[in-house]
């Protein structure tokens, strides 16, 4: 049987890097690069190429000169680069070359070796279950200048014939201000949770963030020209952070999901960024928002609710023009394809070699990228710490650190060099050095090889997302089932129970984490290795990509009720036929909003009209209407009291049935959190000029309506109510069973039985209707239109917002006037 696919919809998998890559020489030089790489192998003979000759050239002890094996071990062809080990590229496929010659350039398409490499053998291992698949992105760090547009074309129609890939060419210097600039020197440092200077962020604003917004655009516009209706666009990581804005913009309809690969921060330091409403209000035109971890998650709704003032759950935000999704799909690695590589014989041949040279030693094994995030010089330290603390293992562990090389400008190398000359001058001897340090990637069986044959791993990043590098190693500690420590920093560690945690700003910590490691019994280890394979089984490659497609695929298939200006508007003659022909109807109005204006007294004006039409309603015995407010019973009485047979509902949880008294729908209801939100909203009433309290039965209402005209105090009343309804979230949601409801221009705060949706549910009980109608036109309303379109045992059920904004509703109409003339018309 076939496998089924995740969709038929086609995928756009957009990222700033292609898996595929330009090998670009000039044609006449063809010869001399070869005779120049051959005479640079030739210079090089005597050079150090391994861990310990690189080592040693940067500091050696005279009394450890290095023999045979040590020359042999970890030997580097520099020729050309081997490929990154710690995503897996070996997941991807190989292109067949294509080499072209135009002008006076040959070129061939190759395989990336730098890029979202976890992303694309995700895509890759479950390529088989999309019926319809492209790649959307650049060449990497490609110098494209040089090349004539006929040149240029040719590469992008190469690509997209032979390797379902549309390129991005843009100019050499909006990709270096875009990726080099603002991407690694702005937003990598502030999502790592490194402040930058008073230079850095004034620069940014001179070059590299036009460059950033002009390489989003450029995306933009390629995918608005390829798009075809039905696809779903799955646009990666905080370099296209403004793209599904500009995407929404030329494509209102199309499915849009976006997912950030690294760590979001905190409110308080994601404020910092000077381009921050940009970015957030970029991300939010998404339908679907994901990422690593739930904190991250966690952290992106606070940022959305303190920095835009929306109002969010836990699931998402509802936005005015739709809502935004928000999920969480930790990404893992195809342990299938690792296995298949663990058994290449080179790989046995270096765990030969690695037992021979370490025989009688416990091996510990790093790979970091030598950044300043990534923590390598603090994980020296620590390990500095360990030899002091527990001098018993001196001589008995060495630390393999392989340091990879990346474009951030920093002096990190400097000072972790210092380090490690420190610790090997300090514990070495004859036959031992401590720390064998690399500033150089190896090969691929040489990495499998070091995972298989360590003592233990030690993964310690000041900040990371989800460091794919621990799920390879428990996979290649199938046998041996060592531990792994593991920097409490990491999106790994969230899922990873059974590693050994460690803060790696606390050295002695990880020092002492290390001989726990080393000392471990085999029990034990046994018992934490089968948890932590059973985490990488569940949150797989493919589980991911599974995951983050068919939500979309989801999301795809429900669109139409995302957007009021999408969904139809409500069919007169449709309802004038579906009401003609009941017999027992229910009718649910909102009343601000839609009765009579939103946030003010009604005037008498307004009665004159509204009074007549719900009178000649409700004259009809087959009719059940009900007004829902959130305005005291008092209010509602005094304007809508003398309808008769009107039913009237105050806040959700007082309820007048037509000619009956006003009763209570909760005869028990905790109301020991009235006090202490009255304090939080007295806070705030005291700040904001206009603002005041309005105190229910059953909740308690902050209003700021009356200082939202335009002039200078607007922004500051909105930051104001942003800051009051976080202050709620942290501190009354999470000890009391009460939600706060942000309008627009209050916050109320009430119990979590008290909604709409309760109200509904009552009297479809008690009516049995064949027919329903329910109009609103605020958040309050949506728990309610969801909650009656479920009702498959009605055969009509009309929900109608009125406006234009995101809604559950199934309808909508323009504005109040629109429903008053509805009400007569159906009255008539």
């Amino acid at each position: 049987m076939a496998t089924p696919f995740i969709t038929e919809s086609r995928v756009l998998s957009v990222s700033l890097f292609l898996p595929y890559t330009l090998d670009i020489r000039q044609a006449s030089d063809h010869a001399s690069h070869a005779t120049k790489a051959l005479s640079l192998s030739t210079a090089d003979m005597d050079a150090p190429r391994n861990l310990i000759d690189t080592l040693a050239a940067q500091k050696r002890l005279p009394s450890t000169p290095l023999n045979q094996s040590e020359k042999e071990l970890f030997n580097i062809d520099t020729s050309f680069p081997p490929l990154p080990p710690s995503s897996t590229l070996t997941s991807m496929p190989t292109p067949a070359e294509t080499t072209n010659e135009m002008d006076t350039v040959k070129w061939s398409i190759k395989p990336a070796i730098a890029g979202n490499i976890g992303l694309q053998n995700a895509i890759h291992s479950v390529s088989h279950r999309l019926k319809q698949h492209t790649w959307v992105g650049t060449l990497g760090k490609v110098e494209l200048d040089p090349l004539s547009s006929t040149t240029k074309d040719k590469i992008a129609a190469t690509l997209q014939q032979q390797y379902q890939s549309y390129a991005i060419l843009p100019p050499d210097d909006v990709f270096d201000g875009h990726y080099n600039h603002y991407c690694k020197q702005v937003l990598w440092p502030y999502f790592h949770y490194v402040m930058q200077d008073d230079i850095q962020n004034k620069r940014h604003l001179d070059d590299p963030w036009p460059a950033y917004v002009k390489l989003n655009q450029m995306f933009a516009d390629k995918i608005a020209s390829i798009y075809q209706q039905g696809d779903i666009v799955w646009v990666n990581d905080y370099h296209l952070m403004l793209l599904p804005k500009m995407l929404r913009d030329k494509l209102p309809n199309a499915i849009i999901g976006f997912f950030m690969h690294i760590p979001f921060p905190s409110s308080e330091l994601f404020r910092c960024l000077p381009s921050r409403s940009q970015l957030l209000e970029g991300m939010l035109q998404a339908d679907l928002v994901g990422f690593q971890t739930y904190s991250f998650a966690r952290h992106f709704l606070q940022t959305c609710s303190r920095i835009l003032s929306l109002d969010t759950t836990p699931s998402g935000i509802q936005m005015d023009s739709h809502y935004v999704s928000v999920g969480i799909y930790p990404i893992g690695i195809d342990i299938a394809a690792l296995n298949r590589k663990r058994q290449n014989a080179d790989v046995t041949k270096w765990m030969t070699m690695l037992k021979d040279k370490y025989a009688g030693k416990k091996l510990i094994v790093a790979r970091d990228k030598l950044d300043y995030v990534k923590g390598v010089r603090q994980k020296m330290l620590a390990f500095e710490q360990f030899l002091i603390r527990h001098p018993e293992w001196r001589g008995k562990v060495v630390l393999i650190q392989i340091a990879l090389s990346t474009s951030e400008e920093n002096e990190l190398r400097a000072h972790i060099s210092d380090v490690v000359s420190r610790v090997n001058s300090k514990f070495s001897n004859i036959s031992y050095q401590p720390i064998v340090f690399l500033h150089q990637d190896i090969s691929f069986p040489q990495y499998l090889a070091l995972l298989t044959c360590a003592d233990a791993s030690l993964i310690t990043p000041l900040r990371d997302g989800m460091n794919l590098t621990s799920h390879e190693y428990i996979v290649c500690q199938e046998d041996r089932q060592n531990p792994l420590i593991l920097s409490e920093f990491t999106g790994t560690y969230g899922t990873f129970g059974a590693c050994l945690r460690v803060n790696p700003w606390d050295y002695r910590q990880i020092g002492d984490a290390i001989h726990e490691a080393l000392s471990m019994p085999t029990e034990e280890k046994q018992s934490r290795w089968k948890e932590l394979y059973k985490c990488i089984e569940v949150n797989s490659a493919q589980t991911y990509a599974t995951s983050v497609i068919s939500e979309l695929a989801k999301i795809h298939n429900a669109t139409g009720r995302r957007f009021s200006a999408q969904i139809p508007a409500l069919p007169i003659r449709f309802l004038k036929q579906a009401f003609a022909s009941s017999k027992n109807r229910v009718v649910f109005f909102d009343y601000g909003g839609t009765l009579v204006t939103h946030g003010q007294a009604a005037s008498i004006t307004e009665l004159n009209r509204v009074i007549p039409v719900l009178t000649k309603l409700t004259a009809d015995p087959h009719n059940t209407v009900y007004v829902i407010s959130g305005r005291t019973r008092f209010e509602v009485e005094r304007d809508l009291g003398g309808v008769p047979n009107l039913g009237l509902r105050q806040n959700g949880f007082y309820i007048k049935s037509r000619g009956e008294e006003w009763q209570s729908l909760f005869h028990q209801i905790d109301l020991s959190w009235k006090p202490v939100v009255k304090e939080i909203f007295q806070y705030y009433t005291e700040r904001t000029p206009g603002a005041y309290i309005e105190s229910k039965e059953s909740s308690i209402v902050w209003h700021y309506r009356t200082t939202t005209t335009p002039g200078p105090d607007a922004q500051y009343v909105a930051w104001q109510a942003a800051e009051c309804q976080n202050h709620i979230a942290d501190s009354v949601n999470k000890n009391f069973a009460v939600h706060a409801v942000a309008g627009r221009t209050n916050i109320e705060v009430l119990p979590h039985d008290v909604n709409k949706s309760g109200i509904a549910n009552r009297v479809l009980l008690d009516t049995q209707p064949d027919f329903v109608l329910a109009i609103g036109d605020d958040r309050s309303d949506e728990d309610m239109f969801a909650y009656l379109n479920k009702q498959n045992a009605v055969k009509n059920v009309i929900t109608c917002t009125v406006g234009s904004r995101s809604t559950e509703a199934k309808y909508y109409i323009s504005n109040v006037d629109y429903v008053l003339d509805l009400i007569d018309t159906l009255s008539s």
